[in-house]
């Protein structure tokens, strides 16, 4: 350790001078000082927690230039203990300059990567520097190696997900909710977004359901789950509301700022008004929307719809209120942007050119809007334990199309205790379904809902077996239960 403590001292007196005079230090003459190079740090166990910090540092003397006065240009050499150098990483340093510093993180890599290295093993480096004066018939200068032992880490991955019934994306792992990487904190992931009652965990890679990050046998830790054999604990959400998390994967650490109050939408009910709707421009009684009882910052409308305009009022009665609006007049219809405009002002409206049945849902917690024109499914079936059939997709129960009502389909006879749900094709789980606003809802309330993939998974659940009469409107997204 002594020879770099005057390695150092050496170039430190010799950049100093260099900025006292006005030649260049880079083409006077070096005299017949030897090559040398030294680490400040002969042992290194690297912490990811240190990922963008100085691991360590290599510097070196001048060499010689055999008193010519020419520059004189330096490459340093890293490499696996014992290669001779043959697949060494190499840095291009160019003249005057003396040190070079790794990062933990690319140390790290270095040893994982190109090395092979196993994380928490030692691997043992050699690094020289050559030394190539700028003139011709000077053969180049290579210094004695200087050995390193390094313990790598196991990197933690560096994207993750929440995904749950608890989470805006449910349980799809192809589509689960990301977080963000905080660039000055490895290894650490945050979200704020809305959570509703249920379950979550993270997973690390879209697609995969290992590995995850589950809840932890102490409060707020983390269990990194690597087998389908492992506890699969999942962390509970009591109610809707905003939620901060912070996951900090190499502590496996977890933070969920639970809010003093439930957040809750900032408008219980909301209306469409215009032209193109049943009630026209009658401010006074415009036609309501209706709020999804599974997410309140959630409201739809399914109407057949005429040619023209129509927007959406916060209140009725009164024009000067506030409305959301398309964030440009006449938007296209396939966009998804909105926004609330303070006193209708500028009178934005969204523009049907072509009439027929529309489904609109405007979701008001992530300020978005779609506007897709509906084509009636041409059959629909129940499957379930509580239908006919039972759980069998490949041959579920059918339902009967009314024939004056393209949208209306019935089905009657006996029902046993169980559950059920409406499929919109067969031989696929992970298709389409009409399904209950929350699981097992009250068989009086009317609503249902389209849910694509089948994600969240709610039926309706049948208690008193009996024959029923079930009616639904695939447009309204209403349904009928009748026990007769």
């Amino acid at each position: 350790m002594k020879l770099i403590y005057k390695i150092f001292a050496v170039i430190a007196i010799a950049q100093l001078l260099a900025s006292c005079k006005k030649e260049n230090y880079a083409e006077t003459n070096k005299g017949n000082t030897p090559l040398v190079i030294a680490a400040s740090k002969e042992t290194l166990v690297l912490n990811e927690k240190e990922k963008n910090g100085e691991a360590l540092v290599l510097a070196w003397t001048t060499g010689t230039n055999q008193g010519t006065n020419a520059s004189i240009g330096y490459t340093l050499q890293l490499a696996k203990q014992g290669t001779n150098f043959t697949d060494p990483v190499s840095e291009d340093m160019g003249t005057a300059v003396y040190s070079y510093k790794f990062t933990t993180g690319k140390l790290n890599e270095i040893a994982l990567t190109k090395y092979s290295a196993v994380a928490g093993t030692t691997i043992a480096f050699e690094a020289r520097v050559i030394a190539q004066a700028n003139t011709d018939g000077l053969e180049p200068e290579v210094s004695s190696p200087v050995v390193i032992n390094v313990v790598p880490y196991e990197p933690v991955s560096s994207t993750l997900y929440l995904i749950g019934d608890a989470t805006p994306n449910g349980w799809d792992n192809a589509n689960a909710t990301p977080l963000t990487a905080v660039e000055e904190e490895p290894g650490v992931f945050t979200w704020t977004g809305l959570l509703m009652p249920g379950e979550f965990k993270f997973m690390t890679t879209l697609g995969e359901w290992l590995p995850t990050y589950n809840k932890g046998t102490e409060p707020g830790t983390l269990f990194y789950r690597t087998d389908f054999g492992e506890p699969d604990d999942k962390f509970t959400v009591a109610s809707m509301a905003t939620y901060t998390v912070r996951a900090d994967l190499i502590s496996k650490t977890v933070t969920i700022a639970v809010p003093t109050n439930p957040t809750v939408p900032p408008y219980e009910r909301l209306w469409i008004v215009g032209d193109a709707t049943p009630n026209g421009w009658n401010i006074d009684a415009p036609s309501e929307m209706r709020v999804d009882a599974g997410n309140l910052f959630v409201f739809d409308f399914n109407e057949v719809l005429k040619a023209g305009e129509f927007k959406i009022p916060t209140t009725t009665g009164n024009w000067g209120g506030d409305f959301y609006m398309p964030l440009v007049n006449q938007q296209d219809l396939s966009a998804d942007g909105v926004q609330l405009v303070k006193g209708g002002s500028p009178d934005n409206k969204w523009k049907i050119t072509t009439p027929g049945a529309y489904k609109i849902k405007l979701d008001l917690y992530s300020t978005k809007i779609s506007i897709t024109p509906f084509t009636p499914y041409t059959k629909l079936w129940l499957v379930g334990d509580a239908t006919p059939a039972g759980w069998n997709i490949d041959n579920p129960t059918p339902m009967t199309a009314d024939a004056g009502n393209p949208y209306i389909f019935t089905w009657e006879g006996a029902m046993t205790a169980g559950e059920f749900k409406i499929p919109v094709g067969t031989g696929n789980w992970g298709g389409d379904y009409f399904m209950p606003m929350v699981n097992h809802q009250d068989l009086s309330l009317k609503q249902a809902k389209f849910v694509k993939g089948g994600n969240p998974d709610n039926k309706w659940q049948i208690t008193a077996p009996g024959t029923y009469r079930i009616t639904i409107n695939q447009l309204k997204e209403t349904v009928d239960i009748e026990k007769l």
